[in-house]
């Protein structure tokens, strides 16, 4: 009996060293282990891979292109072309020449009903009242814009992985929080069983426990769901594809920047902020609008020519060329150039708005940041010692309650409110880290 027994032990440690060296039992495990990111190396990978900002970024290779669309209209135009035309009579393929190849007289031409051409033109731009060096500076400002937008992407986008990153941080310090308060009331519910068998408390207490144990758990759940939820808004804006890759975060000290008085950081976040900074260059853009809507009045000039050759069935080409100045006036157009003017002139006028409410917002934004920056700070002030009161309040209803001398209302009331200040210790601490990523961003901070 002893021999089986060894002989069954012996082979069920045997199976299981097979399924521990097993290739892919080690493999799942490794899949299993989440990738650890601190919050310089979130925001490195958000940075690459993030489509908002990449669309973004691909809007300033957009108006590179709009740069070399501009210039391009300043450069001449070489252009070659064909053609076959069937006429009903025949045409001439060069002009009537008066003087003869030699000597006085005439030249007359072939004439032919199917002509065939082939030829190169020319053109190029002299003047069309400053339009060509206005849509060169136009092209450069929107360019210059897009890039402002693209800071702008990029400062959000570090704003809010910042709060997402001090949310897990949160979150996970109040599932730590809520986890010992759940074992801890298992622990209570198992004294206040014993208790019970001896009948030195009432029913009643075990009732109370066992209701608090649940909603203990509940919250604990709760708070779980939560971060499972959060984890998968930082990966999304990470721009992690596979959004069954594990991660996790590495907890690091709180930020510990200062900043100067209200009107400074006011006038820096003027002078960094890129949204203001591109709708200025946008105020700009539209002034140059109105003065190339106005050069439309002014008359284009541009050199032309072309060189080619028609022939007839035979296909013995005749040459030919051309090349001048050209002038095209305009005299009557309906209104059409005033409207444009106009129109123009609205849209600065709606940009200049824009900018003044921008400014008004960005005010707003900073004052808020700074307020939430002080407010948080004195929470975490008086948490701190709340914290250390509440945790005494623990320990002596937890002696009273083992001792005979306090009730078990007392002790679970004293359980509620340590996990509370804890909760309103780490909601400060969140607080503060959101406000101090909203005072970078709301001064136009470029730093990650």
């Amino acid at each position: 009996m002893k021999l089986t027994s060894w002989i069954t032990h012996s082979l069920v440690i045997v199976i299981l060293s097979g399924l521990i060296f097993m290739p892919g039992f080690s493999q799942a495990t490794d899949q299993d282990k989440p990738d650890i990111y601190t919050l310089s190396s979130i925001i490195d990978y958000a940075l690459k891979n993030n489509p908002r900002l990449r669309i973004s970024n691909k809007d300033i290779i957009t108006e590179m292109y709009g740069v070399k669309t501009a210039k391009a209209e300043r450069m001449p135009r070489v252009d070659f072309g064909s053609g076959a035309t069937r006429y009903r009579y025949p045409m001439p393929l060069t002009p009537i020449v008066i003087t003869g190849p030699i000597g006085p007289g005439f030249d007359f031409p072939d004439f032919e009903k199917n002509v065939y051409d082939v030829g190169g033109f020319f053109r190029l731009p002299l003047f069309k009242g400053g339009r060509l060096v206005r849509g060169v500076r136009v092209a450069e400002m929107k360019k210059s814009v897009a890039q402002d937008n693209y800071m702008a992407t990029k400062q959000e986008l570090v704003y809010n992985l910042t709060s997402i990153f001090y949310k897990i941080s949160q979150l996970e310090k109040l599932l730590q929080a809520n986890d010992a308060t759940v074992k801890q009331l298992e622990a209570h519910k198992q004294n206040v069983e014993m208790y019970l068998k001896t009948g030195t408390v009432p029913y009643l207490d075990f009732l109370k426990t066992d209701v608090e144990l649940s909603h203990a758990r509940e919250k604990k759940l709760l708070v779980k769901n939560n971060l499972e939820s959060t984890y998968e808004l930082l990966k999304t804006l990470m721009g992690i594809d596979n959004m069954e890759t594990p991660i996790s975060i590495e907890h690091g000290a709180g930020s510990k920047e200062t900043y100067a008085v209200l009107d400074e950081s006011i006038n820096k976040a003027f002078s960094q902020r890129p949204e203001y900074m591109a709708v200025s260059k946008k105020k700009k853009i539209y002034e140059e609008r109105i003065k190339i809507a106005q050069g439309k009045r002014f008359p284009d000039i541009y050199a032309a020519g072309e060189y080619g050759g028609k022939a007839g069935d035979n296909i013995a080409f005749k040459e030919n060329w051309n090349f001048g100045l050209k002038l095209i006036m305009p005299i009557f157009d309906g209104g059409l150039i005033q409207s444009e003017i106009d129109k123009e002139i609205n849209e600065l006028e709606k940009i200049k708005e824009e900018e003044r409410f921008l400014k008004l917002a960005i005010t707003r934004e900073v004052r808020d940041a700074r307020l939430g920056i002080m407010n948080a700070k004195e929470r975490i002030e008086v948490t701190e010692t709340a914290i250390a009161s509440a945790k005494e309040s623990l320990r002596v209803e937890l002696l009273k309650y083992d001792t005979g001398a306090g009730t078990n209302t007392d002790l679970i009331d004293a359980q509620t409110a340590f996990l509370r200040t804890e909760t309103d210790f780490y909601q400060a601490l969140y607080d503060r880290e959101v406000a101090l990523a909203s005072m970078r961003k709301a001064m136009g901070d470029t730093n990650n």
